[in-house]
């Protein structure tokens, strides 16, 4: 759900429309509407700004943004609409609260409420100013509550998201994020991620954390948006990884010093844990599981993949397939009761898994990782071997 800058040679914000895209892998996307001003009480407008969407009951609510003054909701059907503009007048009109009423945000806590954060900042729009949160009727286009202002340590923005990890909230703005062990604060400031200043956001899926983030680009008013993965540190503090931020994700390439493992796009049974010692995480796992990592390019000339990790307690089997757990075979290492070698750094030793045959230059490769019974396989990150 994206707002939608009209033009690079723009020479502020010129957004007329919203629009809708859709993915099956987070790689390749389709546009499938576009939310018009025109059908909604806002009219023709070029202040279509930050938008938000909530499932519940069989409906689909599109939470948008008036410029940075109020905020309006639709209902439809399906995913992509079409929005009916049920109530015909702005759901935040700028005079429930002290703030300014947009870019909202829209989140399902664990008991099922669902409550919508809005607002702008004190340093921009003056005293008054700042985060709010309201609980929403079940009817997702009426509150249940009088706003409540939102205590934050810290000057805070506007284009707020609100998630849950680690049964810890996490309010983030631009980059920016605080925690709370209340979804009504008080919130501990905590960092940046370093992935973006602008307009961010997180989701979970398939076992993976991914942000949403706005790329940089020469034109602050005509953005692009990108996905990057993001990891949580056993301190609560989320970490991106810089290659992944200028990249994306889903995509790799074999001729890169090291793929970190948990730069997985899929996986299964798996568990990310912060590596102790030296920076950095690990995929972990005690059970058969799937890594998937697709379009990996300059393969042709690689004949073996080496995993840094290491097998705990007993001995296991890595499978590298192609495409998934019943892709074709392309090698096998059976690695069994270790001993302790000397070389062995902090716990870590290094497993070559030797290719059949010749690879193309660009594959989706599948790591299947099935420990022996007591066994936990850990994989740092892995490289590709080539022929010198």
């Amino acid at each position: 759900y994206a707002s939608h800058d009209t033009s690079f040679d723009n020479k502020g914000f010129d957004m007329r429309d919203w629009q809708i895209w859709s993915s099956e892998d987070c790689i390749n996307w389709t546009l499938e509407s576009v939310v018009h001003p025109e059908d909604t009480f806002v009219g023709s407008t070029n202040c279509c700004w930050a938008v938000d969407c909530a499932f519940r009951n069989g409906k689909y609510y599109y939470y948008f943004s008036i410029g940075n003054r109020k905020t309006g909701v639709l209902v439809g059907d399906t995913p992509a609409g079409p929005f009916v503009d049920v109530l015909g007048k702005p759901l935040l009109d700028g005079t429930l609260t002290t703030t300014r009423e947009y870019d909202p945000t829209v989140f399902c806590d664990d008991d099922g409420e669902y409550y919508l954060v809005f607002g702008g900042p004190k340093w921009c729009y003056g005293e008054g100013c700042g985060y709010y949160i309201a609980r929403l009727n079940e009817d997702m286009i009426s509150f249940a509550e009088t706003p409540r202002y939102l205590e934050l340590d810290h000057m805070g923005d506007d284009k707020a998201s609100l998630n849950k990890f680690n049964k810890k909230y996490y309010l983030s703005y631009g980059g920016f994020y605080a925690i709370s062990d209340c979804i009504y604060g008080p919130y501990k400031f905590m960092g940046h991620t370093q992935a973006s200043m602008d307009h961010t956001s997180f989701c979970e899926w398939n076992n993976q954390l991914f942000n949403a983030i706005t790329v940089d680009e020469s034109s602050k008013y005509f953005r692009s948006s990108g996905l990057c993965y993001a990891h949580i540190r056993e301190n609560g503090e989320i970490v991106t990884d810089p290659l992944i931020v200028e990249y994306g994700v889903g995509q790799y390439d074999s001729d890169w010093n090291r793929i970190e493992a948990e730069w997985y796009m899929r996986a299964t049974s798996v568990c990310k844990k912060e590596n102790q010692g030296m920076p950095g995480f690990s995929v972990v796992c005690d059970k058969y599981t799937e890594l998937y990592y697709p379009n990996i390019r300059n393969l042709d000339d690689k004949f073996a993949v080496e995993l840094t990790g290491a097998f705990n307690g007993g001995g296991g089997t890595v499978e590298i397939r192609e495409s998934d757990k019943n892709g074709k075979l392309l090698g096998t290492l059976r690695v069994e009761i270790p001993s302790k070698r000397n070389y062995a750094w902090n716990g870590r030793d290094r497993y070559p898994v030797y290719f059949n045959e010749k690879l193309s230059c660009k594959l989706d490769l599948c790591m299947v990782l099935i420990p022996d019974e007591g066994t936990t396989i850990t994989v740092d990150y892995f490289n590709f071997w080539n022929h010198f």
